[in-house]
Protein backbone atom coordinates (compact mmCIF):
# COMPACT_ATOMS: atom_id res chain seq x y z
CA UNK A 1 0.00 0.00 0.00
CA UNK A 2 1.20 3.49 -0.53
CA UNK A 3 3.72 4.25 -3.42
CA UNK A 4 6.85 6.35 -2.78
CA UNK A 5 9.22 7.54 -5.92
CA UNK A 6 12.44 9.80 -6.23
CA UNK A 7 14.10 11.15 -9.11
CA UNK A 8 17.49 12.69 -9.35
CA UNK A 9 19.23 13.91 -12.32
CA UNK A 10 19.72 17.02 -15.09
CA UNK A 11 16.02 17.49 -16.14
CA UNK A 12 13.00 18.66 -14.46
CA UNK A 13 11.88 16.21 -11.92
CA UNK A 14 8.35 16.24 -12.27
CA UNK A 15 7.62 14.66 -15.31
CA UNK A 16 9.90 11.92 -14.01
CA UNK A 17 7.57 11.72 -10.71
CA UNK A 18 4.38 11.74 -11.94
CA UNK A 19 5.66 8.82 -14.64
CA UNK A 20 6.88 6.94 -11.66
CA UNK A 21 3.65 7.35 -9.45
CA UNK A 22 1.55 6.22 -12.13
CA UNK A 23 3.29 3.28 -12.62
CA UNK A 24 2.57 2.80 -8.47
CA UNK A 25 -1.16 3.24 -8.62
CA UNK A 26 -1.77 -0.32 -8.70
CA UNK A 27 -0.89 -0.82 -4.97
CA UNK A 28 -3.95 1.44 -4.26
CA UNK A 29 -4.17 4.81 -3.22
CA UNK A 30 -6.55 8.11 -2.23
CA UNK A 31 -3.88 11.00 -2.62
CA UNK A 32 -0.99 12.16 -3.87
CA UNK A 33 1.69 15.16 -3.98
CA UNK A 34 5.30 16.00 -5.10
CA UNK A 35 8.19 17.84 -3.38
CA UNK A 36 10.80 18.91 -5.82
CA UNK A 37 13.58 21.55 -5.05
CA UNK A 38 14.09 24.49 -7.12
CA UNK A 39 17.43 26.67 -6.45
CA UNK A 40 17.12 25.54 -2.85
CA UNK A 41 13.62 25.97 -2.39
CA UNK A 42 11.78 23.00 -1.50
CA UNK A 43 8.21 23.15 -3.35
CA UNK A 44 5.18 20.74 -2.26
CA UNK A 45 1.58 19.95 -4.04
CA UNK A 46 -0.96 17.56 -3.19
CA UNK A 47 -3.97 16.23 -3.88
CA UNK A 48 -6.99 14.36 -2.62
CA UNK A 49 -7.87 12.07 -5.48
CA UNK A 50 -5.55 10.67 -8.38
CA UNK A 51 -2.44 11.12 -9.61
CA UNK A 52 -4.00 12.62 -12.68
CA UNK A 53 -5.32 15.45 -10.77
CA UNK A 54 -2.07 16.28 -9.19
CA UNK A 55 -0.66 16.30 -13.06
CA UNK A 56 -2.99 18.46 -14.13
CA UNK A 57 -1.90 20.55 -11.43
CA UNK A 58 1.39 20.36 -11.99
CA UNK A 59 0.90 21.53 -15.73
CA UNK A 60 -0.89 24.45 -14.55
CA UNK A 61 2.07 25.71 -12.20
CA UNK A 62 4.69 23.83 -13.28
CA UNK A 63 7.59 23.04 -10.46
CA UNK A 64 11.09 23.36 -12.00
CA UNK A 65 13.89 21.44 -10.28
CA UNK A 66 16.13 18.15 -10.96
CA UNK A 67 15.34 16.63 -7.68
CA UNK A 68 12.72 15.55 -5.79
CA UNK A 69 10.44 13.01 -4.16
CA UNK A 70 6.35 11.63 -4.41
CA UNK A 71 3.88 9.76 -2.69
CA UNK A 72 0.66 8.19 -3.51
CA UNK A 73 -0.87 7.49 -0.20
CA UNK A 74 -3.80 4.75 1.55
CA UNK A 75 -5.02 6.29 3.97
CA UNK A 76 -4.03 4.99 7.76
CA UNK A 77 -4.40 7.41 9.78
CA UNK A 78 -6.35 10.44 9.25
CA UNK A 79 -9.24 11.13 6.15
CA UNK A 80 -7.96 10.83 2.66
CA UNK A 81 -7.71 14.89 2.48
CA UNK A 82 -5.04 17.03 1.45
CA UNK A 83 -4.02 18.00 4.26
CA UNK A 84 -3.05 14.77 5.35
CA UNK A 85 -1.36 13.71 1.85
CA UNK A 86 2.29 13.40 1.73
CA UNK A 87 4.92 14.79 1.43
CA UNK A 88 4.78 16.31 5.16
CA UNK A 89 7.07 18.96 6.40
CA UNK A 90 7.12 19.85 10.14
CA UNK A 91 6.26 23.15 11.38
CA UNK A 92 9.45 24.93 10.08
CA UNK A 93 9.72 23.33 6.95
CA UNK A 94 13.26 22.11 7.75
CA UNK A 95 12.50 18.72 6.96
CA UNK A 96 10.13 17.25 4.06
CA UNK A 97 9.52 13.75 3.39
CA UNK A 98 7.50 10.92 2.23
CA UNK A 99 6.42 7.77 4.31
CA UNK A 100 4.91 3.82 3.38
CA UNK A 101 4.30 1.54 6.24
CA UNK A 102 2.77 2.35 9.99
CA UNK A 103 4.89 4.32 12.68
CA UNK A 104 2.70 2.39 16.00
CA UNK A 105 4.13 4.90 19.00
CA UNK A 106 3.36 8.07 17.05
CA UNK A 107 0.89 9.37 19.19
CA UNK A 108 3.21 9.13 22.18
CA UNK A 109 6.25 10.20 20.33
CA UNK A 110 4.00 13.55 19.75
CA UNK A 111 3.53 13.69 23.88
CA UNK A 112 6.95 12.76 24.88
CA UNK A 113 8.46 14.89 22.52
CA UNK A 114 5.56 17.97 22.37
CA UNK A 115 5.57 18.20 19.13
CA UNK A 116 3.52 19.98 16.70
CA UNK A 117 1.41 18.93 14.09
CA UNK A 118 -1.34 20.01 12.30
CA UNK A 119 -2.47 16.92 10.23
CA UNK A 120 -3.78 13.40 11.29
CA UNK A 121 -1.21 11.60 9.56
CA UNK A 122 1.55 9.37 11.64
CA UNK A 123 4.16 10.54 9.35
CA UNK A 124 3.99 14.33 9.89
CA UNK A 125 5.12 12.84 13.66
CA UNK A 126 8.17 11.57 11.99
CA UNK A 127 8.92 14.72 10.00
CA UNK A 128 8.65 17.26 13.22
CA UNK A 129 11.00 14.43 15.31
CA UNK A 130 13.62 14.78 12.55
CA UNK A 131 13.61 18.32 12.75
CA UNK A 132 13.69 19.03 16.59
CA UNK A 133 16.67 15.80 17.02
CA UNK A 134 19.81 17.11 17.58
CA UNK A 135 22.97 15.11 15.62
CA UNK A 136 26.08 16.09 13.75
CA UNK A 137 24.35 16.23 10.43
CA UNK A 138 21.38 14.88 9.03
CA UNK A 139 22.28 11.15 8.66
CA UNK A 140 22.75 10.86 12.27
CA UNK A 141 19.62 12.56 13.10
CA UNK A 142 17.99 10.35 10.51
CA UNK A 143 19.62 7.50 12.52
CA UNK A 144 18.89 9.01 16.04
CA UNK A 145 14.88 9.65 14.81
CA UNK A 146 14.41 5.27 13.34
CA UNK A 147 15.67 4.12 16.68
CA UNK A 148 12.57 5.41 18.36
CA UNK A 149 10.21 4.46 15.87
CA UNK A 150 8.05 1.43 16.37
CA UNK A 151 6.50 0.02 12.97
CA UNK A 152 7.65 -0.09 9.30
CA UNK A 153 8.74 2.44 7.63
CA UNK A 154 10.24 3.38 3.72
CA UNK A 155 10.85 7.08 4.29
CA UNK A 156 12.55 9.54 1.91
CA UNK A 157 13.63 12.43 2.91
CA UNK A 158 15.03 16.20 2.21
CA UNK A 159 16.61 18.55 4.58
CA UNK A 160 16.27 22.10 3.89
CA UNK A 161 19.97 22.94 4.90
CA UNK A 162 21.01 20.00 2.09
CA UNK A 163 18.24 20.36 -0.49
CA UNK A 164 20.37 18.86 -3.01
CA UNK A 165 20.54 15.74 -1.18
CA UNK A 166 17.82 12.49 -0.53
CA UNK A 167 18.23 10.82 2.45
CA UNK A 168 15.94 7.13 2.81
CA UNK A 169 15.62 4.67 5.90
CA UNK A 170 14.35 1.26 5.84
CA UNK A 171 12.57 -1.06 8.05
CA UNK A 172 9.96 -3.52 6.62
CA UNK A 173 8.58 -1.85 4.25
CA UNK A 174 10.03 -1.76 0.46
CA UNK A 175 12.36 0.52 -1.16
CA UNK A 176 15.16 0.51 -3.81
CA UNK A 177 17.45 2.70 -5.97
CA UNK A 178 17.95 2.45 -9.24
CA UNK A 179 20.77 4.16 -11.17
CA UNK A 180 21.33 5.32 -14.81
CA UNK A 181 24.34 7.11 -16.75
CA UNK A 182 22.27 10.65 -15.88
CA UNK A 183 20.00 9.98 -13.28
CA UNK A 184 19.66 8.37 -10.13
CA UNK A 185 15.59 6.67 -9.07
CA UNK A 186 13.96 5.79 -5.92
CA UNK A 187 10.86 3.30 -5.69
CA UNK A 188 9.24 1.75 -3.17
CA UNK A 189 8.80 -1.24 -6.64
CA UNK A 190 11.78 -1.12 -8.86
CA UNK A 191 9.33 -1.97 -11.38
CA UNK A 192 8.46 1.73 -11.63
CA UNK A 193 11.82 2.24 -12.77
CA UNK A 194 12.94 -0.53 -14.70
CA UNK A 195 12.69 1.27 -18.30
CA UNK A 196 15.73 3.57 -17.11
CA UNK A 197 17.96 0.94 -15.16
CA UNK A 198 19.26 -2.49 -15.78
CA UNK A 199 20.40 -2.62 -11.83
CA UNK A 200 19.09 -1.80 -9.00
CA UNK A 201 19.84 -1.61 -5.02
CA UNK A 202 17.89 -3.30 -2.29
CA UNK A 203 17.81 -1.71 0.99
CA UNK A 204 17.65 -4.23 3.96
CA UNK A 205 16.21 -3.57 7.55
CA UNK A 206 17.63 -0.94 9.41
CA UNK A 207 19.84 0.52 6.53
CA UNK A 208 20.22 4.06 5.38
CA UNK A 209 20.72 6.38 1.75
CA UNK A 210 22.43 9.32 1.44
CA UNK A 211 22.18 10.00 -2.65
CA UNK A 212 23.42 12.71 -4.46
CA UNK A 213 23.52 13.60 -8.14
CA UNK A 214 26.64 12.53 -8.32
CA UNK A 215 26.91 9.36 -6.18
CA UNK A 216 24.86 6.68 -3.66
CA UNK A 217 25.93 5.97 -0.15
CA UNK A 218 24.83 3.44 1.88
CA UNK A 219 24.96 3.08 5.53
CA UNK A 220 23.40 0.54 8.65
CA UNK A 221 23.31 1.56 12.15
CA UNK A 222 26.96 1.80 12.81
CA UNK A 223 29.02 2.78 9.17
CA UNK A 224 29.00 3.02 5.72
CA UNK A 225 28.38 -0.50 3.89
CA UNK A 226 28.94 -1.22 0.62
CA UNK A 227 25.84 -2.90 -1.39
CA UNK A 228 25.79 -5.19 -4.78
CA UNK A 229 23.30 -4.53 -7.19
CA UNK A 230 19.95 -6.62 -8.27
CA UNK A 231 19.29 -7.55 -11.73
CA UNK A 232 15.85 -7.60 -13.24
CA UNK A 233 14.50 -10.63 -13.95
CA UNK A 234 13.54 -11.42 -17.62
CA UNK A 235 10.14 -12.55 -17.91
CA UNK A 236 8.13 -12.09 -21.47
CA UNK A 237 6.78 -8.87 -22.70
CA UNK A 238 3.72 -6.77 -21.08
CA UNK A 239 1.49 -5.60 -23.77
CA UNK A 240 -1.81 -3.21 -22.88
CA UNK A 241 -3.97 -4.80 -25.62
CA UNK A 242 -7.41 -3.47 -23.74
CA UNK A 243 -8.60 -0.68 -21.86
CA UNK A 244 -8.24 -2.28 -18.27
CA UNK A 245 -5.06 -4.11 -17.27
CA UNK A 246 -7.26 -7.00 -15.33
CA UNK A 247 -8.56 -7.97 -18.81
CA UNK A 248 -5.30 -8.46 -20.26
CA UNK A 249 -3.99 -10.39 -17.21
CA UNK A 250 -6.66 -12.60 -17.72
CA UNK A 251 -5.50 -12.91 -21.30
CA UNK A 252 -1.56 -13.35 -20.54
CA UNK A 253 -2.85 -16.63 -18.10
CA UNK A 254 -1.39 -19.13 -20.58
CA UNK A 255 2.04 -17.42 -21.01
CA UNK A 256 2.47 -16.94 -17.10
CA UNK A 257 1.79 -20.66 -17.16
CA UNK A 258 4.13 -21.64 -19.74
CA UNK A 259 6.64 -19.23 -18.05
CA UNK A 260 6.22 -20.32 -14.84
CA UNK A 261 6.10 -23.81 -15.70
CA UNK A 262 9.72 -23.39 -17.65
CA UNK A 263 11.65 -21.49 -14.65
CA UNK A 264 9.87 -24.05 -12.16
CA UNK A 265 13.06 -26.31 -13.85
CA UNK A 266 15.81 -23.79 -11.71
CA UNK A 267 13.97 -25.17 -8.43
CA UNK A 268 13.82 -29.00 -8.53
CA UNK A 269 16.20 -29.01 -5.73
CA UNK A 270 13.51 -28.01 -3.31
CA UNK A 271 12.71 -32.00 -3.27
CA UNK A 272 15.02 -32.60 -0.59
CA UNK A 273 13.80 -29.66 1.59
CA UNK A 274 10.36 -32.27 2.22
CA UNK A 275 12.46 -35.00 2.91
CA UNK A 276 11.81 -35.82 6.86
CA UNK A 277 8.97 -33.43 7.49
CA UNK A 278 6.33 -33.58 10.45
CA UNK A 279 3.66 -31.18 9.08
CA UNK A 280 2.95 -28.65 6.96
CA UNK A 281 1.37 -25.14 7.35
CA UNK A 282 0.64 -23.14 4.41
CA UNK A 283 0.01 -19.39 5.11
CA UNK A 284 -0.94 -16.68 3.28
CA UNK A 285 -3.61 -13.90 3.08
CA UNK A 286 -6.37 -13.24 0.33
CA UNK A 287 -6.45 -14.98 -3.09
CA UNK A 288 -3.15 -16.59 -1.64
CA UNK A 289 -4.72 -18.08 1.14
CA UNK A 290 -7.01 -19.80 -1.69
CA UNK A 291 -4.47 -21.32 -3.65
CA UNK A 292 -3.06 -22.28 -0.20
CA UNK A 293 -6.24 -24.64 0.58
CA UNK A 294 -5.97 -26.39 -2.93
CA UNK A 295 -2.30 -26.75 -1.95
CA UNK A 296 -3.43 -28.95 1.07
CA UNK A 297 -5.67 -30.97 -1.65
CA UNK A 298 -1.90 -31.09 -3.75
CA UNK A 299 0.31 -31.69 -1.31
CA UNK A 300 -2.39 -34.32 0.79
CA UNK A 301 -0.39 -37.78 -0.51
CA UNK A 302 2.45 -36.58 2.05
CA UNK A 303 0.60 -38.38 4.69
CA UNK A 304 1.80 -35.70 7.07
CA UNK A 305 -0.58 -33.21 8.91
CA UNK A 306 -1.11 -30.16 6.37
CA UNK A 307 -2.87 -26.96 7.57
CA UNK A 308 -3.64 -23.81 5.50
CA UNK A 309 -3.97 -20.80 7.47
CA UNK A 310 -5.14 -16.98 6.81
CA UNK A 311 -2.09 -15.25 8.22
CA UNK A 312 -3.44 -12.57 9.84
CA UNK A 313 -5.08 -15.33 12.09
CA UNK A 314 -1.72 -17.50 12.14
CA UNK A 315 0.30 -14.72 13.55
CA UNK A 316 -1.87 -14.48 16.51
CA UNK A 317 -1.85 -18.33 17.07
CA UNK A 318 0.22 -21.56 18.93
CA UNK A 319 1.10 -23.57 15.96
CA UNK A 320 2.91 -27.40 16.82
CA UNK A 321 6.29 -25.93 14.62
CA UNK A 322 9.29 -28.18 15.51
CA UNK A 323 12.56 -28.05 13.52
CA UNK A 324 11.06 -30.36 11.27
CA UNK A 325 8.07 -28.44 10.54
CA UNK A 326 7.83 -27.00 6.97
CA UNK A 327 6.16 -23.46 6.50
CA UNK A 328 4.88 -22.38 3.16
CA UNK A 329 4.24 -18.54 2.77
CA UNK A 330 2.15 -17.14 -0.52
CA UNK A 331 2.04 -14.08 -1.45
CA UNK A 332 2.20 -12.47 -5.14
CA UNK A 333 4.08 -9.01 -4.44
CA UNK A 334 6.72 -10.66 -1.83
CA UNK A 335 5.59 -7.51 0.23
CA UNK A 336 2.45 -8.88 2.40
CA UNK A 337 2.90 -7.58 5.72
CA UNK A 338 0.50 -10.06 7.44
CA UNK A 339 2.31 -13.13 5.92
CA UNK A 340 5.67 -11.78 6.42
CA UNK A 341 5.17 -11.30 9.79
CA UNK A 342 4.27 -14.76 10.31
CA UNK A 343 7.84 -15.97 8.83
CA UNK A 344 9.68 -14.20 12.14
CA UNK A 345 7.48 -16.65 14.65
CA UNK A 346 8.21 -19.97 12.73
CA UNK A 347 11.72 -20.95 13.58
CA UNK A 348 11.64 -24.43 11.08
CA UNK A 349 11.78 -24.53 7.09
CA UNK A 350 10.50 -21.75 5.82
CA UNK A 351 9.59 -21.48 1.65
CA UNK A 352 8.26 -18.35 -0.07
CA UNK A 353 6.18 -18.55 -3.08
CA UNK A 354 6.22 -15.31 -5.05
CA UNK A 355 6.06 -13.63 -7.71
CA UNK A 356 8.97 -10.81 -6.89
CA UNK A 357 12.45 -11.91 -6.94
CA UNK A 358 14.76 -9.53 -4.03
CA UNK A 359 10.73 -9.19 -2.30
CA UNK A 360 11.15 -8.78 1.72
CA UNK A 361 9.47 -12.63 1.79
CA UNK A 362 12.68 -13.74 -0.46
CA UNK A 363 14.75 -12.24 1.98
CA UNK A 364 12.20 -13.48 5.21
CA UNK A 365 12.56 -17.14 4.18
CA UNK A 366 15.45 -19.87 3.43
CA UNK A 367 14.09 -20.85 0.22
CA UNK A 368 12.09 -19.89 -2.33
CA UNK A 369 10.33 -20.04 -5.12
CA UNK A 370 9.71 -18.22 -7.99
CA UNK A 371 7.27 -18.00 -10.27
CA UNK A 372 7.18 -15.91 -13.45
CA UNK A 373 4.01 -14.29 -14.19
CA UNK A 374 5.39 -10.81 -15.39
CA UNK A 375 4.70 -7.85 -13.53
CA UNK A 376 1.21 -7.71 -12.30
CA UNK A 377 -0.28 -4.49 -11.85
CA UNK A 378 -4.20 -4.78 -11.77
CA UNK A 379 -5.38 -5.18 -8.16
CA UNK A 380 -7.18 -8.30 -8.01
CA UNK A 381 -4.87 -11.00 -8.79
CA UNK A 382 -5.72 -13.25 -11.48
CA UNK A 383 -2.73 -14.58 -13.59
CA UNK A 384 -0.47 -14.94 -10.45
CA UNK A 385 -3.39 -16.92 -8.40
CA UNK A 386 -2.94 -19.80 -11.51
CA UNK A 387 0.52 -19.29 -10.69
CA UNK A 388 0.20 -20.26 -7.32
CA UNK A 389 -2.06 -23.47 -8.46
CA UNK A 390 0.77 -24.58 -10.80
CA UNK A 391 3.51 -24.64 -8.57
CA UNK A 392 1.44 -26.77 -6.07
CA UNK A 393 0.38 -28.98 -8.62
CA UNK A 394 4.49 -28.85 -10.09
CA UNK A 395 5.40 -29.41 -6.39
CA UNK A 396 2.93 -32.68 -6.56
CA UNK A 397 4.66 -34.15 -9.91
CA UNK A 398 8.14 -33.04 -8.78
CA UNK A 399 7.54 -34.84 -5.06
CA UNK A 400 5.85 -37.84 -6.70
CA UNK A 401 7.77 -38.28 -9.39
CA UNK A 402 5.35 -37.83 -12.75
CA UNK A 403 5.59 -35.79 -15.57
CA UNK A 404 2.94 -32.53 -15.21
CA UNK A 405 0.94 -32.03 -18.05
CA UNK A 406 1.83 -28.07 -18.80
CA UNK A 407 1.95 -28.15 -22.34
CA UNK A 408 -1.91 -29.46 -22.53
CA UNK A 409 -2.60 -27.05 -19.49
CA UNK A 410 -0.94 -23.75 -22.02
CA UNK A 411 -2.67 -25.01 -24.91
CA UNK A 412 -6.11 -25.65 -23.71
CA UNK A 413 -6.20 -22.58 -21.53
CA UNK A 414 -5.46 -20.36 -24.98
CA UNK A 415 -8.09 -21.95 -26.62
CA UNK A 416 -10.80 -21.51 -23.83
CA UNK A 417 -9.43 -17.60 -23.09
CA UNK A 418 -10.18 -17.21 -27.10
CA UNK A 419 -13.54 -18.51 -27.35
CA UNK A 420 -14.67 -17.23 -23.69
CA UNK A 421 -17.44 -14.86 -23.80
CA UNK A 422 -18.91 -13.74 -20.40
CA UNK A 423 -20.87 -10.77 -21.50
CA UNK A 424 -24.61 -12.42 -21.82
CA UNK A 425 -23.85 -13.53 -17.98
CA UNK A 426 -22.81 -10.06 -16.67
CA UNK A 427 -25.90 -8.40 -18.15
CA UNK A 428 -27.66 -11.53 -16.84
CA UNK A 429 -25.65 -10.73 -13.20
CA UNK A 430 -26.57 -7.17 -13.17
CA UNK A 431 -30.47 -8.78 -12.71
CA UNK A 432 -29.76 -9.94 -9.24
CA UNK A 433 -29.33 -8.14 -6.08
CA UNK A 434 -27.49 -11.44 -4.38
CA UNK A 435 -25.11 -13.43 -6.05
CA UNK A 436 -23.73 -17.14 -4.24
CA UNK A 437 -20.93 -19.34 -5.77
CA UNK A 438 -21.14 -22.42 -4.88
CA UNK A 439 -19.42 -26.14 -5.18
CA UNK A 440 -18.23 -29.26 -3.48
CA UNK A 441 -14.55 -29.86 -2.55
CA UNK A 442 -12.29 -28.35 -4.54
CA UNK A 443 -14.70 -26.51 -6.26
CA UNK A 444 -15.86 -24.75 -3.54
CA UNK A 445 -12.47 -23.15 -3.09
CA UNK A 446 -12.85 -21.85 -6.55
CA UNK A 447 -16.18 -20.78 -4.99
CA UNK A 448 -14.32 -18.74 -2.70
CA UNK A 449 -11.93 -17.25 -4.98
CA UNK A 450 -14.85 -16.35 -7.63
CA UNK A 451 -16.56 -14.49 -4.84
CA UNK A 452 -13.82 -12.64 -3.51
CA UNK A 453 -13.54 -11.25 -7.49
CA UNK A 454 -16.51 -10.82 -7.95
CA UNK A 455 -16.74 -8.45 -4.76
CA UNK A 456 -13.28 -6.86 -4.80
CA UNK A 457 -14.47 -5.09 -8.40
CA UNK A 458 -18.08 -4.82 -8.73
CA UNK A 459 -18.87 -3.98 -4.66
CA UNK A 460 -21.67 -7.04 -4.99
CA UNK A 461 -22.30 -8.42 -1.83
CA UNK A 462 -21.71 -11.95 -2.91
CA UNK A 463 -20.98 -15.15 -0.73
CA UNK A 464 -19.54 -18.64 -1.82
CA UNK A 465 -21.12 -21.27 0.48
CA UNK A 466 -20.07 -25.13 0.26
CA UNK A 467 -22.96 -27.14 -2.00
CA UNK A 468 -24.18 -29.08 0.88
CA UNK A 469 -24.22 -26.51 3.50
CA UNK A 470 -26.55 -24.58 1.81
CA UNK A 471 -29.47 -26.22 4.13
CA UNK A 472 -27.86 -25.67 7.11
CA UNK A 473 -28.64 -22.18 6.93
CA UNK A 474 -27.30 -19.98 3.75
CA UNK A 475 -31.00 -21.73 1.86
CA UNK A 476 -32.72 -19.01 3.77
CA UNK A 477 -31.10 -16.14 1.59
CA UNK A 478 -32.40 -17.65 -1.56
CA UNK A 479 -35.39 -16.09 -3.23
CA UNK A 480 -36.25 -14.96 -6.63
CA UNK A 481 -33.73 -11.85 -6.47
CA UNK A 482 -30.86 -14.33 -5.80
CA UNK A 483 -28.53 -16.20 -8.59
CA UNK A 484 -26.32 -18.80 -7.70
CA UNK A 485 -23.61 -20.39 -9.99
CA UNK A 486 -22.69 -23.83 -8.63
CA UNK A 487 -18.83 -25.20 -9.77
CA UNK A 488 -18.96 -28.44 -11.22
CA UNK A 489 -16.05 -30.41 -12.70
CA UNK A 490 -16.14 -33.62 -10.80
CA UNK A 491 -18.54 -36.22 -12.47
CA UNK A 492 -19.08 -38.25 -9.32
CA UNK A 493 -20.44 -35.70 -8.01
CA UNK A 494 -22.99 -34.63 -10.34
CA UNK A 495 -25.70 -36.13 -8.89
CA UNK A 496 -25.55 -34.34 -5.78
CA UNK A 497 -25.43 -31.15 -7.21
CA UNK A 498 -28.33 -31.58 -9.43
CA UNK A 499 -30.68 -32.11 -6.23
CA UNK A 500 -28.79 -29.17 -4.60
CA UNK A 501 -29.96 -27.40 -8.09
CA UNK A 502 -33.13 -28.46 -7.44
CA UNK A 503 -33.35 -26.69 -4.04
CA UNK A 504 -32.52 -23.75 -5.35
CA UNK A 505 -34.70 -23.23 -8.38
CA UNK A 506 -37.46 -24.61 -5.63
CA UNK A 507 -37.30 -21.31 -3.49
CA UNK A 508 -37.16 -19.09 -6.21
CA UNK A 509 -33.65 -18.65 -6.95
CA UNK A 510 -31.71 -19.01 -10.32
CA UNK A 511 -28.88 -21.86 -10.64
CA UNK A 512 -26.62 -21.53 -13.29
CA UNK A 513 -24.14 -24.58 -13.41
CA UNK A 514 -20.58 -24.61 -14.69
CA UNK A 515 -19.14 -27.94 -15.76
CA UNK A 516 -17.35 -29.83 -18.42
CA UNK A 517 -20.36 -30.75 -19.12
CA UNK A 518 -22.66 -30.59 -22.21
CA UNK A 519 -25.44 -28.49 -21.65
CA UNK A 520 -23.50 -26.24 -18.73
CA UNK A 521 -24.48 -22.73 -18.37
CA UNK A 522 -20.71 -22.32 -17.98
CA UNK A 523 -19.08 -24.23 -20.25
CA UNK A 524 -15.12 -25.47 -18.96
CA UNK A 525 -12.85 -27.58 -21.16
CA UNK A 526 -12.17 -31.06 -20.16
CA UNK A 527 -9.30 -31.64 -17.30
CA UNK A 528 -7.34 -33.51 -15.16
CA UNK A 529 -8.83 -32.91 -11.23
CA UNK A 530 -5.61 -31.53 -10.99
CA UNK A 531 -5.45 -29.22 -13.70
CA UNK A 532 -9.11 -28.02 -13.79
CA UNK A 533 -9.21 -25.58 -10.93
CA UNK A 534 -6.61 -23.70 -13.11
CA UNK A 535 -8.88 -23.81 -15.76
CA UNK A 536 -11.94 -22.84 -14.20
CA UNK A 537 -11.53 -19.93 -12.28
CA UNK A 538 -10.89 -17.97 -15.86
CA UNK A 539 -14.32 -17.45 -16.64
CA UNK A 540 -14.84 -16.06 -12.88
CA UNK A 541 -11.99 -13.73 -13.37
CA UNK A 542 -14.07 -12.44 -16.59
CA UNK A 543 -17.02 -12.41 -14.89
CA UNK A 544 -15.62 -9.75 -12.46
CA UNK A 545 -14.17 -7.75 -14.57
CA UNK A 546 -16.94 -7.65 -17.06
CA UNK A 547 -19.40 -6.95 -14.53
CA UNK A 548 -17.38 -4.14 -13.25
CA UNK A 549 -16.97 -2.57 -16.32
CA UNK A 550 -20.75 -2.65 -17.12
CA UNK A 551 -21.31 -0.95 -13.84
CA UNK A 552 -19.32 1.64 -14.46
CA UNK A 553 -16.22 1.07 -12.56
CA UNK A 554 -13.01 0.77 -12.89
CA UNK A 555 -12.13 -2.49 -12.35
CA UNK A 556 -8.02 -2.29 -11.93
CA UNK A 557 -8.43 0.05 -8.74
CA UNK A 558 -11.21 -1.51 -6.42
CA UNK A 559 -11.88 1.42 -3.88
CA UNK A 560 -10.46 0.52 -0.41
CA UNK A 561 -7.81 -2.00 -1.56
CA UNK A 562 -4.26 -2.32 -2.49
CA UNK A 563 -2.23 -4.55 -4.45
CA UNK A 564 0.51 -4.74 -2.41
CA UNK A 565 -0.56 -4.81 1.54
CA UNK A 566 2.40 -3.61 3.32
CA UNK A 567 0.61 -2.92 6.41
CA UNK A 568 -0.93 -5.24 8.80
Amino acid sequence: MCGIFGYIGKLDADSFLIEGLKNLEYRGYDSAGVAIVDNGKINVVKRAGKVSELKSELLKNKLAGTLGIAHTRWATHGLPTELNAHPHTDIDKKVTLVHNGIIENYLELKKEYNLKVISEADTEVIAALLAKINGKDNLEKLKKTCELLKGSYALAVIFSNEPNIIYLAKKESPLMVGESQDKILISSDANAFRKYCKNFYILKNNEFAKISDKKIEFFNKNKKINKQTNKFLNTFNFQNKNKYLMQDEILQTPDAIRETAQFFENFKDIKNYFKNIDKIYLVACGTAYHSCLFGKKYLDFLNVPIFAEIASEFKYSKPLITKNTLCIFVSQSGETADTISCVKKCKCKTLAITNVPNSSITFACKKTILMKAGWERAVASTKAYSCQLLIFYLLKCLLKEEKPKTKTLVSDAKKYLKTLNIKALALKALSYEKIMFIGRQGDYITAKESALKLKEISYINCIACPSGELKHGTLALVDEKTLVILISTQKSLKVKNDLTKKEIEARGGTCLIASPEEGADIKFPSLSRDLMPIISILPFQALACEVSILKGYNPDKPRNLSKSVTVE
